[in-house]
């Protein structure tokens, strides 16, 4: 080693290990920016860009510092909202949000690596290296956590934006073209009713037949631009969960429901056959298991489905009921689980409760067996 490193090693060790881990600040961003580079990450390519992260670096850096120094895990939050306008930041840049996550990934690699350089063979700094760890887990977590729920609503945004503008448009022409030839054919019907009139004749039935199909199919006209024109309402698996919860009411067992992703992308006899299989498992939680609490959550991806539905309630002997007479909700759901390609698992004891998961595959090529 040369006289220069061991000096600089020397300088490093001296002092408390909170004091030396605080030195390496610029050494270590310095060195998370290498690697960035290292994988050509668009992060560090953007000047802009990499100031946003170098920014949130340092916050993070010197949060996990202040953990080791207290022994207490200490994040702030007075930074973190901030995070959010990072997630429609980076769609707009063009950068993907699996960049940030291995990003957060070498971050805290580089900074554990000085961390353990610092805390090494230090008699008592257990507690405030544990704290450290998990601030900068926390930090990096959160970030992440909070800029991906960004990222999710800005691209759901635009995708709404997008699809209410097709509607728009499609009501345009609708209104324009076909709205505008049948007035136009009203019109001449009018007239020609108007000069039959003259000559005292009758209008001929296959005239008012004419009439009267064009009055209605105008009518059906306006309320199919009314309706491309309404905002595009969303969630409509949500929406259709929600109602039938609503119409178990009496039951008085909350339910708290989680739809997350876009109804988009999962075709029309998939949604429905999910619905039925949520249904039956949130009936058989209101009939039978006696629950405080029902929780639901599905999660759709565009190649995905993952479902959860848990309840605090009795619970049962799945392989008992299984081996029983009255399965017929438990085989249907299996049915249909395997009709979708997908998996079903049901755990359940007596008095613990009973959680269900469910896994479809999207394949939008892929017909029903």
């Amino acid at each position: 080693m040369s006289e220069q490193a061991q000096s600089r090693l020397g300088s490093r060790r001296n002092g408390r290990p909170v004091d030396r881990f605080r030195r390496y600040e610029d050494e270590v961003i310095a060195l998370y920016h290498s690697r960035l580079r290292g994988i050509n990450s668009p992060l560090a390519s953007d000047p802009e860009v990499w100031a946003q992260c170098e920014l949130q670096g340092r916050r993070i850096f010197r949060d996990c510092a202040d953990s080791l120094q207290a022994g207490l895990t200490e994040v702030s939050d007075s930074h973190i909202a901030e995070v959010v306008d990072l997630g429609s930041a980076r769609v707009q840049q063009g950068v993907h949000l699996t960049h940030s996550v291995r990003a957060g990934v070498i971050l805290f690699d580089t900074v554990l690596e000085r961390l353990l350089e610092c805390t090494e063979h230090v008699d008592g700094i257990y507690q405030g290296y544990a704290a450290a760890i998990r601030a900068l887990q926390q930090g990096i977590g959160r970030r992440l956590e909070v800029g991906s729920i960004a990222y999710d609503s800005f691209m759901l945004a635009r995708v709404r934006e997008v699809h209410d503008k097709g509607h728009r448009k499609l009501a345009r022409e609708i209104h324009d073209q076909i709205g505008n030839s049948l007035s136009l054919a009203m019109r001449q019907l009018e007239l020609y009713e108007l000069g039959v009139s003259r000559q005292n004749a009758d209008v001929p039935k296959e005239v008012r037949a004419a009439q009267d199909a064009i009055l209605e199919t105008l009518a059906h006209t306006r309320e199919l631009v009314t309706e491309l024109r309404r905002p595009a309402i969303t969630g409509c698996l949500e929406a259709a969960l929600a109602a039938f919860v609503a119409s178990m009411g009496d039951e008085g067992v909350p339910v708290q429901l989680w739809v997350r992703g876009l109804d988009e992308w999962i075709p029309t006899q998939v949604s429905e056959e999910l619905f039925v299989m949520v249904r039956e498992c949130l009936r058989n939680s209101f009939r039978h298991a006696e629950a405080g609490n029902i929780v639901v959550h599905i999660d759709i991806a565009p190649h995905e489905i993952q479902t959860e539905i848990i309840d605090d309630g009795l619970g049962f002997d799945v392989d008992r009921v299984l081996a029983g007479d009255r399965t017929n909700g438990l085989t249907g759901l299996q049915e249909r689980a395997d009709l979708l390609g997908g998996t079903l698992h049901i755990g359940s004891s007596a008095g613990r409760g009973t959680h269900v998961t469910m896994w479809i595959p999207i394949k939008e090529d892929r017909p029903l067996r």
